[in-house]
């Protein structure tokens, strides 16, 4: 049995080793610094990407990779950006430089409100989807659609003062 085992071992090393180096010479290093950082992920992802591509046939260009990093998290670190994370509902990376942010901060926080509002509002589309089914139903007597009416119109109404809200946070961010 061991005689079978050592051959597939030397098969499956050698197979993950071809495939490091396919990986490692394909890999665009400026590229790969510049999403790393526009991702807000720290520069040691790079630092742990380069080590596994020490050991390939390509040497990795870690230079490069941090050249892009550095343009990646620039574009990272902005309050535009930081909106956009917030309406995502991720955290806000914390590798930027203290005084951008500071500035991203408020953007952040108005992009945690509009996704808070978009959540309100699917709720609510939900909730006249189905009070329209119930409304359509044969079996609903007229004075029961008459009141279900009523609660769509109410419901359409908090759904527009909740859109104008989330077009105002879009207008000021």
């Amino acid at each position: 049995m061991r005689f079978l085992l050592f051959p597939s071992l030397i098969l499956t090393l050698t197979s993950c080793a071809e495939l490091t180096d396919l990986h490692c010479a394909n890999i665009n290093w400026y590229n790969f610094g510049y999403q790393t950082g526009l991702d807000g992920k720290p520069a040691s992802v790079i630092t742990g990407e380069a080590g596994i591509c020490r050991a390939s046939a390509t040497p990795p260009r870690e230079d490069l990779a941090l050249q892009g990093y550095r343009v990646g998290l620039e574009n990272y670190c902005t309050p535009t950006n930081a909106f956009r994370i917030g309406q995502r509902g991720e955290e806000l990376s914390s590798f930027c430089m203290p005084e951008k942010l500071s500035l991203m901060r408020q953007p952040y926080q108005s992009g945690l409100q509009d996704l808070r509002l978009s959540e309100q509002i699917k709720g609510l589309e939900a909730e006249r989807d189905r009070l329209q089914d119930q409304r359509d139903r044969a079996d609903t007597d007229e004075d029961r659609r008459a009141e279900i009416r009523r609660d769509i119109r109410a419901l359409d109404r908090r759904i527009d003062r909740l859109g104008d809200r989330r077009l105002l946070l879009a207008f000021i961010n």
